[in-house]
């Protein structure tokens, strides 16, 4: 079996040295500390199809994540590898109905947050018999977040577990009890890690942050840009402000309704809308890999959380810049002082935001109605006559999709929605909201 396959089906030329490293390495039990955007995810699924083929057929395997969205990240990563096994995603806010349905046809990797994990254990859901593999990723924040008793017990429901996989992004110190006399090989890939980013730091000089902060966002070249804070209402604030000046932008913080959140990854990932205004909750789990640029409008209170943030560029040895707004009452934190960081004016004015060109529409079809990615190109290509380069990214979701279209070319079309179908479905259209 050729195991690099797998790295190209995932749009990879070939694996990095950690992904080699990682992957080569045989021993069941592994630790694996890799930054934030280097490609760890990968590591561990590929390692994990080789444990797999040599493997019993039966054995199951537990993926936990400590968010919905890296769950759905890890699960969408696992399909592009294309191994033909069949998954289950379980996370709260999902229907527990519809996740049991899909543990009655055996899945054979799961991938699930431990509250909801658990949930399914304790209630006894049909067709889950336990796992033989488990991996646990963000090990450190899942820890974090408080999940050490969730995690035990849930290790209780193991058959026989053969191996563990334990991922982070930063030094593990605590190791749940149940596996504390398991000999683990741990790979360290923080320090030689250095990813490519400037530090600029931006000074609101006679005006406050959020003047500063818009002021100095017109400048920039359009790029995929976060702006980070630490409260939910600051980022409520920012976004408003932003609007209030002509740039649309998208929110993300856990205070928002799941299907909000998705709705913003949504127009984020595609083009609609290049600025994210987001807590901590958006520094891990989101597989955006082109982030151009990194704004830390209220700073972190830990240098781990500031690297976390700054992890969402720099991805795959790609560069990145990372802005601070900073003022004489809010100066930059003493765990930047090592840092070498560049003085940036914020302008006096501020200036035009350019628009991303793009618009998201929404579908009422999904993969409950067998519909593909190819179904929606097709349909916009031919019943819609768009070209190939007038259409963006598509995602299909269970019951809904969305699509990019070129916001030109949308208002020659948008009248034409009326009773559509897609393959033979009845599909109601409409602008994301």
């Amino acid at each position: 079996m050729n195991y690099n396959q797998y790295f190209v089906n995932a749009g990879l030329e070939q694996p990095t040295d950690m992904q080699s490293v990682y992957f080569q390495d045989k021993s069941p039990f592994s630790i694996l500390l890799a930054n934030t955007g280097s490609g760890k995810t990968l590591a561990f699924l590929v390692k994990l199809i080789e444990i797999l083929e040599q493997s019993a057929p039966t054995d199951k395997v537990l993926i936990l994540c400590p968010t919905r969205e890296l769950a759905h990240q890890v699960a969408k990563n696992w399909s592009s590898l294309k191994t033909e096994r069949k998954t289950v995603l379980c996370y709260g806010g999902h229907s527990f109905k519809n996740e049991a349905q899909q543990f009655d046809q055996r899945p054979q990797v799961i991938v699930a947050t431990p509250g909801r994990m658990l949930d399914h254990f304790r209630r006894e859901t049909k067709g889950l018999d336990g796992f033989n593999h488990l991996i646990i990723d963000e090990y450190d924040k899942t820890l974090e977040m408080g999940f050490l008793r969730e995690i035990n017990e849930i290790y209780s429901y193991g058959n026989n577990v053969k191996s563990i996989q334990l991922i982070s992004a930063t030094v593990i110190d605590t190791l749940p009890d149940i596996v504390k006399n398991i000999a683990f090989t741990t790979h360290d890939f923080l320090a030689a890690e250095k990813p490519n980013i400037t530090y600029h730091g931006v000074k609101a000089e006679g005006h406050d942050k959020l003047f500063a902060l818009v002021s100095f966002l017109a400048t920039l070249k359009p790029g995929p840009t976060l702006i980070f804070c630490t409260h939910r209402d600051a980022t409520e604030r920012i976004s408003k402000h932003l609007i209030e000046y002509g740039k649309s932008n998208v929110l993300f913080h856990g205070g928002m309704e799941q299907p909000e959140r998705e709705r913003a990854l949504v127009k984020f990932k595609n083009g609609t809308e290049n600025i994210l205004v987001c807590t901590d909750l958006a520094a891990r789990g989101l597989d955006i890999p082109d982030i151009s640029y990194v704004i830390h409008y209220q700073f972190p209170h830990t240098f781990q959380d500031f690297t976390h943030r700054n992890g969402r560029t720099a991805r795959m040895q790609k560069d990145g810049k990372v802005f601070l707004i900073h003022s004489q009452e809010e100066p930059l934190p003493s765990y930047t002082e090592s840092l070498e960081i560049k003085a940036v004016k914020a302008p006096e004015i501020i200036g035009h935001f350019q628009e991303t060109g793009w618009t998201t529409l929404y579908l009422s079809v999904g993969r409950k109605d067998k519909i593909r990615k190819m179904d929606i190109a097709g349909f916009f290509l031919k019943e819609m006559e768009c070209n190939a380069d007038e259409i963006g990214i598509i995602e299909v979701f269970d019951g809904y999709s969305y699509v990019a279209i070129k916001s030109k070319k949308l208002q020659k079309i948008k009248d034409q929605f009326h009773k559509r179908k897609i393959k033979k479905i009845s599909v109601r259209i409409s602008l994301c909201r």
